[in-house]
């Protein structure tokens, strides 16, 4: 089970708007003048962090809040055609169109008749840049308007064939094009701390500040922290803008090329998998190289090397020299006076980057992720894999749950295994929020499962993977409860 921590929308996009506890702790220093609890975190005058303040006293990062236009608001969009960076508030819809010439724009909402969700207030408009759609405008939503059809508009601008409005189909006018210094601005510090790998921070005008993402300073590249599994701790700091690198320039495949969009930024970095990649296995990581003829062009289909015909409108790129990306150690800490503790990515320099949504609960010894309950209430839910059910015979009457492990080919090892695996539990008749089962996996399940219905029945066989067993669910209660506050 690989990870990727990116500091994004996992932890921001989805923060609640208040009622917060505002009681957190604004200090970006530790009260012995040691490592900063925050690190590096302090909020603004307008922009305020919100927390999971945990009752054994940890405290992780929750999101971001405008205390100004009181809403929540996410960083996570990056920049705009304008080319800066908002926290912008929660907004829904889609762009479609209410007549077949495609010049009457209207925000889709779909609303179910059951469990119906309460409308965003705003509409995200976006643009290109480069090759790359990005946030441009934001609208306030306009009144509702009613539409029997509704197309949509390509890239080309080709308005589609009709689409019939159902019972669940929502439309709205457009409304005010909002400006963007109605929302906070935010900028991307130079990186900050000792040895190749430095914290970039997130800052805004009005004080705030947030670790955002590692800068590797030999790479000259922003990076984000891959490691292999929870139980690892082993992790490298890898090139956000690095591309996959699929094709080759030879007949035997041995001369890797990168596709892009010729409208895209050629990146710095590409990278590519073994060819018998194993889940244990990590990408190689290269430099981009020269920009190459479109022909000949071939790519690896099983343990053969195929010719194929470019596409129109893409750009080949030989790669170059390999890069070994920064190591980091990823461990949580090890304080006494939390059963929760913090995760973090740190170097033998000194750099120390929190990973931004995981933590891990010592007492139940795993990795764990603040969610919200049915029953209204945040715990430190453990991670781990998901729960799929089957037949236990061709006749598909009588269920089994069981986890399905990734292996790869025959010729890896095997996999690791986590500790727990969720199972999603339909809502309740009457209400709307799916509920969460956290079931210890056991043993390898060695029977045969099936899958179907009883008039049509077959025995179902992983690809690449294990089943493993699962024991009785764990008491939700087992795991440690957080509220959510705001900063002063």
């Amino acid at each position: 089970m690989r990870g990727i921590a990116f500091a994004l929308a996992v932890l921001v996009a989805c923060s609640p708007d208040p009622p917060f506890d505002p009681d957190a702790n604004t200090s970006s220093m530790g009260s012995d003048g040691g490592i900063d609890p925050n690190d590096g975190a302090v909020s603004g005058a307008r922009l305020k962090l919100t927390w999971y303040q945990f009752t054994d006293g940890t405290k992780q990062f929750s999101g971001m809040y405008d205390a100004q236009n009181k809403e929540s608001c996410s960083p996570y969009y990056g920049p705009w055609t304008d080319g800066k960076t908002y926290c912008v508030p929660q907004s829904g819809g889609e762009l479609v169109y209410t007549n077949s010439t495609c010049t009457a724009p209207a925000i889709h909402y779909y609303v179910p008749s059951v469990c119906p969700q309460p409308l965003a207030k705003y509409y995200l408009g976006y643009g290109t840049v480069g090759c790359t759609s990005v946030p441009a405008h934001l609208y306030l939503r306009g009144t509702q308007v009613t539409s029997a059809t509704y197309y949509y508009k390509s890239s080309t601008g080709t308005c589609s064939t009709a689409y019939t409005s159902q019972s669940y189909d929502q439309f709205y006018n457009i409304g005010t094009q909002l400006p963007n210094s109605d929302m906070v601005e935010l900028t991307l510090s130079a990186p900050e701390g000792p040895g190749r790998v430095g914290v970039r921070f997130l800052e805004s005008s009005d004080g705030m500040k947030f670790p955002w993402e590692m800068h590797d300073g030999m790479l000259n590249a922003d990076c984000s922290a891959e490691y292999i599994s929870d139980v690892s701790s082993v992790a490298r700091c890898v090139p956000n803008d690095a591309k996959y690198a699929y094709y080759a320039h030879d007949a035997a495949c041995m001369q890797t090329e990168l596709s892009l969009a010729s409208t895209c930024t050629a990146p710095a970095y590409a990278y590519t998998y073994p060819a018998a990649y194993c889940p244990g296995d990590y990408e190689t990581y290269f430099t981009l190289g020269a920009q190459q003829a479109s022909s000949p062009l071939y790519f690896p289909s099983g343990g053969s090397c195929l010719s194929t015909t470019a596409a129109t409108g893409m750009s080949y790129y030989a790669v170059g020299g390999q890069i070994t990306p920064a190591p980091l150690t990823y461990a949580a800490d090890t304080g006494t006076a939390h059963r929760v503790q913090l995760i973090h990515y740190t170097t033998p320099e000194g750099t120390r980057f929190r990973d931004p949504y995981k933590l891990y609960d010592q007492q139940m010894a795993t990795a764990c992720y603040p969610t919200q309950l049915p029953d209204g209430t945040i715990r430190c839910v453990a991670t781990g894999s998901y729960i799929d059910s089957y037949y236990t015979s061709s006749a598909c009457t009588t269920l089994v749950d069981v986890v399905e492990i990734y292996k790869g080919p025959t010729t890896c090892a095997a996999p690791v295994v986590p500790k727990y695996a969720l199972k999603d539990i339909a809502p309740d008749p009457g209400t709307c929020t799916y509920g969460t089962e956290v079931h210890p996996i056991t043993t390898p399940h060695t029977d045969p499962v099936y899958t179907g219905t009883p008039g049509s029945c077959s025995v179902y066989t992983p690809y690449e993977g294990v089943l493993y067993n699962v024991g009785a669910a764990v008491p939700l209660t087992d795991f440690v409860a957080a509220a959510q506050t705001m900063d002063n």
